[in-house]
């Protein structure tokens, strides 16, 4: 009985060696793959495929941004030189389409946040015409009230006077 098992124990030996050793090597050899091959790869591929949609992104905002510079320095002469003493529902009308033209190009383009910038100047325009034209029926009230003021006191005088 002791022959027998210590020639079994020295194949069972030899068979869990082995059996240890391959375990050992498959495993070494998925991790490399895993580790070294696999992810490189993909990883290199994702960075470089990310970085080529990030320049194609930047050089459409700069030819979308090109296309309407010449728009907006439009918008903003005929926004400077516009005179609200004059009823121009034409030009007016014209500014309202450039700057909605704007807000298009923001809503257009919503997945990108650099054309937000599209709809804030557009949102800017607005604001500057409308506080033009406040600013204008201000004065215009003002010198309303300044003249029947004078024409007040001129009556008052001339009833004392009589």
């Amino acid at each position: 009985m002791g022959k027998s098992k210590a020639t079994t124990t020295s194949k069972e030996k030899i068979i869990g060696l082995i059996y240890v050793l391959m375990l050992f090597l498959i495993t070494t050899g998925v991790c490399t793959y895993i580790l070294f091959e696999q992810d490189m790869n993909t990883q290199f591929v994702n960075s470089k495929r990310d970085a080529m949609d990030k320049m194609g992104r930047v050089s459409l905002f700069r030819a979308v941004q090109s296309e309407y510079f010449d728009r907006l320095t439009i918008i903003d002469d005929r926004l400077n030189s516009i005179n609200p003493n004059i009823k121009a529902t034409q030009l007016k009308g014209d500014l309202y389409y450039n700057v909605g033209v704007l807000k298009d190009v923001q809503s257009k383009y919503r997945h990108d946040l650099r054309f937000k910038i599209f709809g804030q100047l557009a949102r800017f325009y607005e604001m500057k015409l409308t506080d033009k034209e406040c600013l204008f029926a201000s004065i215009k009230n003002i010198d309303l009230f300044k003249s029947e003021l004078d024409d007040c006191r001129s009556g008052v005088e001339a009833y004392k006077n009589k």
